[in-house]
């Protein structure tokens, strides 16, 4: 009798990734003491994109290695965390190799504190095209919010890295500022996470949407300002940094495995609610 084929693995893959995710999503914890599934839930349409991660799928389908960079500036350096492997990256290695244990994964942490998408893009043929990564999971803004910065040159430079990594065969995660004291405190705070979630659309790129995630960790009382925010008022902690990592994994997971549904052009206006970025 024949073996499994690539096909039946893929499928079972799907079937366990599908559980694992319905279980993650199902409940909010009552105790700080809760698993993972639980800890560290959202709720499911935040895991949700119309956008695909069709290399990472045909590799997980084809059982092949996978190469992830994660780009960003201090939350994805882990400033705030106790260790390296308390970083969001390594807490995002662990949970996608639990979720896929016979797949080879490599995450690359390739955050510098303090960065803005100016100085990413400064990097971006080094730390990103050269790598040759299937998935390139990118964190910026808050820097850019934090210092006030030119929003129209934000838009054109996440526009660029977007437009070389697709060049190059990458998938790509957009990630969003965090919630935070700090971050709150910016004027026009929206205006970039409207601009990323915009960025994403008309890229046709998932956006991971950590701000609301993490209102809704403390929202739903799953987490406290003190359990999720670094003293700083700015980075987060071994908690939140592990929740993140589980979250940036299930969502990886959803899309890469789930069929996604074709979107619609997005309507480009110029309003402020509109979808186009603001500038």
């Amino acid at each position: 009798m024949n073996g499994p084929t690539q096909d039946s693995c893929f499928r079972a893959t799907v079937a366990a990734v599908a559980l694992a995710i319905a279980t993650f999503v199902a409940a909010v914890p009552s105790s700080a003491q809760a698993d993972d599934s639980r800890m560290c839930a959202v709720p499911a349409n935040l895991l949700r994109s119309p956008y695909a991660l069709p290399h990472i799928a045909t590799k997980l389908k084809r059982g092949e290695a996978i190469k992830i960079v994660a780009l960003g500036s201090s939350s994805t350096e882990g400033v705030g965390a106790s260790s390296a492997a308390a970083t969001y990256p390594s807490q995002f290695q662990a949970e996608l190799q639990r979720l896929w244990p016979k797949t080879r994964i490599t995450v690359l942490n390739k955050g510098v504190s303090g960065e803005q998408a100016q100085q990413m893009i400064g990097r971006f043929e080094r730390d990103v095209i050269a790598e040759k990564p299937d998935l390139l999971i990118w964190q910026t803004g808050t820097n850019s919010a934090l210092a006030q910065g030119d929003v129209e040159r934000f838009v054109a430079d996440v526009d660029w890295g977007l437009d070389r990594a697709h060049d190059h065969g990458i998938d790509v995660l957009l990630m969003t500022p965090q919630f935070s004291p700090r971050f709150e405190k910016v004027r026009n705070k929206l205006t970039y996470l409207h601009n990323l979630t915009t960025i994403g659309a008309v890229n046709g790129t998932p956006v991971l949407r950590r701000y609301e995630m993490m209102k809704h960790w403390l929202d739903s009382g799953q987490m406290t300002a003190q359990d999720m925010i670094d003293p700083d008022g700015l980075h987060l902690t071994d908690r939140s940094y592990h929740c993140l990592g589980v979250v940036t994994a299930k969502m990886v997971a959803v899309l890469a495995t789930m069929p996604a549904k074709p979107a619609p052009a997005p309507a480009l206006t110029a309003s402020a609610g509109g979808s186009r970025p603001i500038r």
